[in-house]
């Protein structure tokens, strides 16, 4: 759930102060996490769409700057920036368009962050979509808001945020919760799904429970060794060919917040479709070997 790479003391306040609790999105924070984006540098980019708000009982100005990082799947800081935007504002913000030179198809996430400042209480709400213009396709990316003690310590500067700045997710999945995460890979229908696991903190290899869609279960092994991981489950060592439709179960580690969904695609029905993870009661844990590369994944 959190984070531990120093200011105890003020870890300790704010663990005190900031409770567990099932998923949040689509709300007014001080940031927000697009856990997985990607262009190619052609067709295929993922677009945000930022809007901002202020508290007119309290800030001074009806302008104030948002700030974005690029952070690579192991979240290293990769590149950053930053934007104005006003009262009651909508910001069109593309990927491609502000990811400059050498990181089309590379893997990463994007953290905003709204105005860390005592005059201005501007807030934001965001959605993300990875568009494809060729295949007319808007993929829908979740995005998880953002609270001020997310952010370590809390007077952290916007445009130097590193690896270490977000230590725990208050509206994710928290640490020590059981997810089901979808999975179609039936070759009768061209069916392919990507899984993806975003994490406070890379938690390695971890041993997970795969159900079929007719109630048999099988343990097998998974690697999360990035914030940002996306597992295949066709390439999972150990997995049934006869799994084609299920679900996998995997438990956060109990220090580790994060959030989980799978992209789905098929010849049946066209464009691909985002799954939410599921929370649930159940618990599967553990570490073993990893799996090995995803080699037949969804392309996202």
């Amino acid at each position: 759930m959190k984070k531990l790479v120093g200011f105890l003391a003020i870890i300790g306040m704010l663990s005190l102060a900031v409770q567990a609790q099932a998923v949040k999105l689509g709300i007014f924070e001080k940031g927000a996490l697009v856990p997985s984006v990607y262009h190619n540098g052609a067709n295929v980019d993922t677009v945000v769409g930022i809007i901002c708000q202020f508290n007119c009982s309290t800030h001074t100005s009806d302008s104030g700057k948002v700030y974005w990082t690029f952070f690579a799947a192991n979240s290293t800081h990769v590149t950053d920036g930053q934007f104005t935007c006003t009262d009651d504002d909508l910001y069109a913000f593309s990927w491609m368009g502000n990811s400059g030179r050498g990181l089309d198809k590379k893997e990463g996430y994007l953290v905003f962050v709204a105005e860390p400042t005592d005059d201005s209480n501007m807030t934001i709400s965001a959605n993300a979509f990875l568009v494809d213009t060729t295949k007319k396709d808007a993929i829908f990316v979740p995005v998880i808001p953002l609270s001020i003690d997310d952010f370590q310590p809390r007077g952290f500067d916007p445009r130097a945020m590193n690896k270490d700045t977000l230590y725990q997710l208050k509206y994710g999945i928290q640490g020590g919760t059981t997810v089901d995460m979808r999975y179609w890979i039936d070759p009768t229908y061209n069916a392919a799904t990507t899984v993806v696991i975003w994490l406070v903190e890379p938690a390695g290899a971890q041993t997970v429970l795969v159900y079929n869609d007719n109630e048999n279960s099988k343990s097998v092994n998974i690697n999360l060794p990035n914030e940002l991981n996306k597992i295949c489950p066709g390439s999972i060592v150990g997995m049934p060919q006869n799994y084609t439709d299920g679900f996998i179960q995997f438990t956060f580690p109990a220090t580790d917040d994060g959030y989980a969904y799978s992209y789905i695609s098929s010849t049946l029905f066209g464009a691909q479709q985002t799954l939410l993870a599921a929370e649930c009661n159940a618990t599967a844990t553990g570490n073993s070997v990893p799996n090995p590369p995803c080699t037949t994944c969804t392309p996202y």
